[in-house]
């Protein structure tokens, strides 16, 4: 049956996250818990973009920060190069080159340590970020330290080619101490110029409080890449004569991640080419199958975050649809059903409006369609929302939750914001593993969680995840066997998330 809970919250800060899942913390403890064993410093080798989204002490409230960049690993524990980008809400935009050192334990959970030269960024110019690698390709981390605490995502680099095409993209940021939610397609049609956006194809959507400004327009250009594949995304949007700019790192043909590097805001998030299907996307057929989405920000009831499942029919109809919703303190779980609608225009941008089945009105959610089965950028877009995330194509309503996990997530409850990375094994509908956590700037290594879950309908599980004697309740919703988003529905937490699949190294 739906049901609606409502626990007391207040939230004084803003924590961003496309990763997330709150876990119990237990003692600090030298043995290895959880995930695959074998894993070594061999395991991290080649050059890897990386990107994390949360909160700093160097900014003003909401205290956002974003950084991405590139670092190259040479498989025996040092970090020989690389560069990234930092942006935080208090108006502080970094470029540094970056060296370092790093070091993986068996189970793949943990850490690297990243010299920026600039004392400004970090502790005294170091960063350093907890790490569990998923397989040498990819991995989840985490700044762990006392200046800074959020989540992201590591990925090897692929190519450093000059992307072209359309790219959709959904970013959430800070502007003038309140949240935004800014999406969009932009198309790099290379018209007139070469890396020309001229606005043919491209689209843009802008949530900040009180004005919410649907379907603008959205131009401008990509610089070349860099020796490290990073591009300077420029945009005039309709809704602003500012110029928006992004640092871009490519991670491969399909993805960009972006940091805000201007006086506009501070955002972040990643950009997914729409390849040979960009400007196809022309009917309500282009958009049908199960889509499991998550997104985060700032609500009416305060800071929220929503996981759930729908699917459309290709026909503009939304049906057997299940969702786990958080404003502020109060949790709506419940069924949602609803209709859509593309532009026509063929951008990819499709509008679902929703209903809960005993709850009223559902969110608004704008989705960003990308080619290939890729993830596809969504923005919940509302005068009294601004939540951004994304949204996977599901690939079977039944998978099974067995195996070893990497984990991530970014929570917030009365001003604290709480990340963690950390690895799990799963067998029999429990799980045990260790993470790396950082509460409020205060790092703890090799943390002991453990949790149960049971399996539901289209794909949703719930469980009990048990931290320091208390126990909390989670929804999972699942993409397929090796990755689910989840959410947390009790506890007065805002949590969103995910778990990826962890490979034998």
């Amino acid at each position: 049956m739906p049901t609606k809970k409502a626990t007391p919250l207040t939230l004084c800060a803003i924590s961003i996250a496309a990763l997330a899942v709150q876990v119990a913390c237990g003692g600090s403890s030298g043995t290895i818990h959880g995930g695959q064993t074998g894993y070594t410093n061999s395991n991290l080798k080649g050059t890897y973009t990386f990107f994390a989204l949360g909160s700093d002490t160097q900014g003003v409230a909401p205290d956002q920060y974003e950084v991405g960049g590139v670092l190259v690993a040479d498989g025996n524990g040092k970090v020989t190069g690389g560069e990234q980008t930092y942006s935080n809400a208090g108006g502080g935009h970094f470029n540094q080159n970056v060296t370092g050192s790093y070091s993986i334990a068996s189970n793949g959970l943990g850490t690297i340590t990243l010299n920026t030269g600039d004392a400004s960024i970090g502790v005294n110019g170091t960063e350093t970020l907890s790490v569990v690698i998923l397989s040498p390709t990819s991995g989840l981390i985490s700044q762990f330290d006392t200046s800074a605490t959020s989540n992201g995502v590591l990925d090897l680099q692929t190519s450093t080619a000059m992307p072209t095409g359309g790219y959709a993209f959904s970013v959430l940021g800070a502007q003038s101490n309140t949240v935004l939610a800014f999406g969009g397609v932009f198309n790099i049609d290379n018209s007139p110029a070469a890396g020309d956006i001229s606005g043919a194809g491209s689209v843009t959507d802008m949530d900040t409080p009180g004005n919410l400004q649907l379907a603008q327009s959205l131009a401008g250009t990509v610089s070349a890449p860099d020796s490290s594949g990073k591009v300077t995304i420029q945009l005039a949007a309709g809704f602003t004569t500012a110029v928006i700019s992004f640092d871009g790192y490519i991670v491969d043909a399909t993805r960009i991640q972006l940091v805000e590097h201007d006086g506009y805001a501070t955002s972040g998030g990643t950009a997914i080419g729409q390849g040979s299907a960009t400007g196809s996307f022309t009917t309500p057929a282009s958009f049908s199958g199960t889509f499991v989405f998550g997104y985060y920000g700032y609500n009416l009831a305060g800071y929220g975050a929503t996981a759930g499942v729908i699917t459309a029919d290709g026909a503009s109809g939304l049906n057997n649809g299940l969702i786990d919703q958080t404003q502020g303190g109060t949790v709506i779980s419940d069924t949602l059903t609803g209709s859509y609608a593309n532009d026509g225009a063929g951008t990819g941008r499709v509008v679902l409006t929703t209903n809960f089945g005993a709850n009223g009105t559902g969110p608004t959610i704008i989705c960003y369609q990308t080619g290939g089965g890729q993830p596809i950028p969504v923005l919940h877009a509302e005068t009294t929302a601004r939540e951004a995330g994304v949204a996977y194509t599901q690939s079977g309503s039944s998978p099974s939750f067995s195996g070893t996990y990497g984990v991530g997530y970014t929570s917030v409850q009365f001003a604290v914001e709480n990340d963690i990375n950390g690895v799990i094994t799963v067998s029999g509908g429990t799980f045990s593993g260790a993470a790396n956590e950082n509460i409020a700037f205060v790092p703890a290594s090799n943390q002991k969680f453990s949790g149960g879950f049971s399996s539901g309908s289209n794909g949703r599980f719930t469980g009990m995840i048990t931290a320091n004697g208390s126990s909390d309740q989670y929804a999972f919703y699942f993409v397929d066997n090796t990755r689910a988003v989840l959410t947390q529905i009790s506890g007065g937490r805002i949590t969103l998330g995910n778990v990826r699949q962890q490979a034998a190294p």
